[in-house]
């Protein structure tokens, strides 16, 4: 049951990471290349902080664009 619940945060994580990535490409106007980064790991409550924070980002770039 551990080694389950371990699996499905390491996937979370890994998801967190590839979306982090793209709102970062997305706010920098930059690629970035996937194999560099697959073996990188970000602690989970990290990834989620990062994940609101950009979110933010490119919702006022994105707001202030269009109005």
């Amino acid at each position: 049951m551990t080694l389950e619940i371990k699996n499905s945060w390491n996937a979370i994580n890994r998801v967190l990471t590839i979306i982090n990535l793209f709102l970062f490409m997305v706010l920098t106007a930059q690629g970035f290349n996937y194999q560099e980064v697959k073996g990188k790991t970000v602690p989970v409550y990290l990834n989620v902080v990062l994940l609101l924070v950009l979110g933010f980002a490119v919702f006022i770039s994105l707001y202030g664009l269009l109005r």
